[in-house]
């Protein structure tokens, strides 16, 4: 089967650079296939919905990637793209 998303290395600090920076993500990589079922568990605070954010560029990583059908939505020239992308057939 194929990747529709690649996390490598990811993290990510709310208001950083400020007193009050938060590390949400801190170096989470994963992958998920075509045809997997993926369920994001987690107390209250935990990251769930930051990351899911990155997955249509909500949130910019502070550092690492996110992949999605290959190409990186920070990368130059992908971004309009994605913007058709929550459009797509995805089974």
């Amino acid at each position: 089967m194929s990747e529709i998303i690649r996390v490598e290395n990811l993290s990510y600090i709310y208001n950083q650079g400020m007193p009050d920076a938060t590390k949400a993500l801190d170096d989470v990589s994963f992958t998920v296939e075509e045809g997997d079922f993926v369920g994001i568990i987690g107390s209250t605070g935990s990251g769930k919905s930051t990351l899911i954010s990155h997955f249509n560029g909500l949130n910019r990583p502070t550092s690492g990637r996110v992949l999605v059908d290959g190409r990186d939505l920070w990368e130059q020239g992908d971004r309009d793209e994605f913007s058709n992308f929550g459009n797509q057939k995805r089974y």
